[in-house]
């Protein structure tokens, strides 16, 4: 792997980022009935969670890149695994945007 690809620490890194986020997140909707407070936490928490699964879906795509193999007509199983886990990081970027926006309009 080149210097310039992310690491297994990174993704680390960063899914712990994403598991805070996702905790906060948690709290914040246990106590959304009782505290008004509890919804800018939410979509506070949303974005960030958007934020690092963004990050998340470049640092595996850097993975998968690193894990290609050159002169293979089929790539390996672990590119398609990173692919799709980055494709999924997006996704979830994405849900947790609308999200946020959805609490932004709401408000």
């Amino acid at each position: 792997m080149s210097s310039g690809t992310p690491g297994w620490r990174d993704v680390d890194t960063t899914s712990d980022l994403i598991e805070q986020a996702g905790r906060r997140l948690e709290r914040s909707a246990r106590e959304l009935a009782r505290s008004p407070e509890a919804i800018a936490e939410a979509r506070e928490a949303l974005l960030v969670i958007t934020a690092t699964s963004a990050r998340l879906a470049r640092q595996l795509d850097g993975l998968a890149s690193a894990c290609k193999q050159p002169n293979t007509t089929e790539p390996s199983a672990v590119h398609v695994a990173l692919d799709q886990a980055a494709a999924a990081a997006e996704d979830l970027g994405n849900c947790t945007k609308v999200a946020a926006q959805a609490i932004y309009d709401g408000e």
